[in-house]
């Protein structure tokens, strides 16, 4: 099989999954948006909730971007692309620790509040 053939495929479905991160994070920030606004009108949210919903967006989406780039990968392996890779890595596994940190130091109340 020509490996010609697996490329055009592997690059719209590189493009499908780095849209779905797009949108996750893109809503993400809707959402936040949204409870500032609730925030500062109501006073119904807390302004920790609303950061650590957003971080969650945020590293979510970086698994799906991290994934279209593994795809991507497969197309095209250079070295640009394994560096770019390797960066998105990097920041998704600092975002992911230093949040996971956060909820931890956060009462039983408040994190049964998050998820």
């Amino acid at each position: 099989m020509d490996m010609f053939l697996l490329d055009m495929p592997l690059m719209y479905i590189r493009e499908f999954i780095a849209t779905i991160g797009v949108v996750v994070i893109s809503a993400g920030a809707l959402r936040s948006i949204s409870q500032l606004y609730m925030l500062a009108v109501h006073g119904k949210f807390d302004a920790d909730y609303i950061r650590l919903q957003f971080g969650n967006s945020v590293i979510l989406g970086l698994e799906f971007m991290v994934g279209a780039d593994i795809v991507g990968s497969l197309v095209d392996p250079n070295y640009y692309n394994m560096g770019l890779l390797a960066i998105i890595v990097a920041v998704r596994t600092v975002l992911s620790y230093f949040l996971t940190k956060e909820l931890e130091a956060l009462t039983p109340k408040e994190r049964k509040t998050i998820k």
